[in-house]
């Protein structure tokens, strides 16, 4: 009976077991380390999962993947080079300049279409790929060669992710409103708070971007046109049923909503270890009042910091003396310090520093795995963005009130000094930090689950219309119907006469066609109408 329960057991297993593939686009060790873990998860789950990466720095390729099957793709030599972070200066890259975001973001762009060609023309490796018939592939929405790659070898089922969160460029995936008027674009300086001159920046912005955008998947386009491939981007898209966000709905700015998107923010998030030795002792000294961490990430070299920076934390660390400083650096860079209280580390175990009592507070570039990580353990910080998403990130966790946000054109000893301060005597940042960290992480419904129950949902019913926003093919007229009709209304009746009589068939009309017909929108319309 044991023995016919096992086997029965086995068999519902591997019903629902699927051959799946993810491409990790060469992208950042953050990106890298997102889709890795979501193939591991699956994994773990059963399935028989393959990791398709194309290496662009081999100290990254631990991240792809522990646990599948790899197949890596190296690129060139020449190609590699174009991405070093070297490459980019981006300590001195102007923070607030729209054009200097999107010329690194179209250079970034042209390598990923230059290396989506070399792969696609890899017959090898593509003829390997279309033996295996896999069920579903998932890629990142940005380095998005896998949406020709996988109608290439004959994947047709496609599960989108995003390790930046949703941006106002990607919601056209689902049809969703930008609304510039209440959700900041990528690159605006701005928070969901924003005055009328803010949100016409705001809007400038989005719609640059959103245009931009387009130009961007077309250098795509024509590298999958080139091997064979017929459709556009927006063809891709309609294969898909969800996005999979690195993002939390209570970190994120609020924005209208589908059911597609679904939030796994934190998922790539390790289980916390045991401090070394060395690090336990300082971050539990009796004679300090605590511990400031500091770590701008692993893309932008420490080693090419401006000099005023590292000023900056030197007067930091000796005005607070009571305070332990603990900086990562690079296993490059050359530190040289007297400074008692500041301790300098080339590797740092980020997440139990984070969710030690005795850390006060968080410096940081504001990648959003830092984001996420500093803002489920509680604790506040000082995020000073470098490049990309990390701007919008930041204004993340300023809009919550548990981070003050320094610019890197505006960084110095005085304002890291007075934002240190300002963190360490009011408690409330830490209070409201405790309650976004309490949000974040009791939540419904685990992060693990909500993963592998839509990529299973999603792979078992192919493509699924129902969640389909029916807006697409309308034309700007047919969108906006209603309002235009009205608005023409309007203007008709009053070029033709201002009685009494028409003013109020013109109220009737045109609010019954707008579609008002509660008691407050009727009366907030007749009034319209009187202007």
């Amino acid at each position: 009976m044991l023995k016919l329960q096992f086997l029965l057991l086995l068999h519902l297993q591997l019903a629902d077991s699927y051959k799946i593939l993810i491409y990790s686009a060469p992208l950042g060790y953050s990106h890298i380390k997102f889709m890795g873990r979501i193939a591991d998860i699956l994994q773990e789950a059963g399935h028989d999962v393959t990791v398709l990466h194309q290496v662009q720095d081999q100290k990254y390729i631990p991240a792809v993947s522990t646990l599948t099957k790899q197949i890596l793709h190296d690129l060139p030599e020449n190609l590699q080079d174009k991405m070093r972070p070297k490459s980019f200066n981006l300590w001195s890259k102007e923070s607030t300049s729209l054009l200097t975001h999107l010329s690194l973001i179209d250079t970034f762009t042209q390598f990923h279409a230059d290396a989506c060609d070399l792969l696609l023309g890899d017959n090898h490796t593509m003829d390997t790929l279309r033996n295996e018939h896999f069920d579903v592939g998932i890629t990142e929405t940005i380095g998005a060669c896998g949406f020709g790659l996988f109608e290439l070898v004959g994947v047709d089922h496609i599960v989108c992710t995003s390790a930046i969160g949703v941006t106002d460029s990607m919601v056209s995936l689902f049809d969703l409103p930008n609304l510039p008027s209440i959700v900041p674009s990528i690159f605006t300086p701005h928070t969901d708070k924003m005055n009328f001159l803010e949100r016409t920046i705001n809007f400038v912005s989005t719609f640059i971007t959103t245009t931009a955008t387009t130009q961007w998947m077309a250098k795509y386009e024509r590298v999958w046109e080139r091997h064979g491939s017929s459709l556009k981007a927006r063809d891709y898209y309609d294969k898909v049923n969800y996005l999979l966000s690195n993002s939390d709905e209570f970190l994120d700015f609020a924005r209208p909503a589908t059911p597609k998107i679904v939030h796994i923010g934190g998922v790539t998030i390790p289980e916390k270890t045991e401090l070394p030795e060395e690090l336990r002792v300082l971050m539990e000294r009796k004679d300090r009042e605590g511990v400031v961490y500091i770590s701008f990430g692993s893309f932008v070299p420490t080693s090419q910091m401006p000099g005023y920076f590292r000023d900056a934390i030197f007067h930091v660390a000796k005005t607070f003396p009571q305070i332990t400083f603990i900086w990562k650096i690079d296993a490059n860079d050359t530190v040289s310090t007297t400074i008692p209280n500041l301790h300098t580390f080339t590797w740092l175990p980020q997440l139990s520093i984070l969710d030690h009592p005795n850390l006060r507070c968080f410096v940081s570039h504001g990648g959003l795995n830092s984001v996420l990580e500093v803002t489920r353990s509680g604790k506040p910080s000082i995020l000073v963005p470098i490049f990309g998403d990390q701007f919008r990130n930041a204004r993340l966790v300023k809009a919550k009130n548990t981070t003050i946000l320094i610019t890197k054109e505006d960084f110095n000893s005085e304002t890291f000094e007075a934002a240190l301060r300002q963190i360490l005597s009011d408690d409330s940042f830490s209070v409201r930090a405790k309650r976004l960290a309490s949000l974040m992480v009791n939540k419904p419904f685990p992060l693990k689950e909500r993963l592998l129950s839509t990529i299973e949902f999603s792979t078992r019913h192919g493509k699924i219309s129902n969640l389909d926003i029916n807006i697409r093919e309308l034309n700007t007229l047919q969108y906006y119907k209603k309002y235009f009709w009205a608005c023409t209304e309007l203007l008709g009746r009053k070029l033709s006469t201002n009685t009494v009589f028409d003013m109020h068939c013109l109220y009737h009309k045109s609010c019954h066609l707008a579609g008002l017909q509660d008691e407050v929108g009727l009366v907030s319309c007749y009034v319209t109408c009187l202007i």
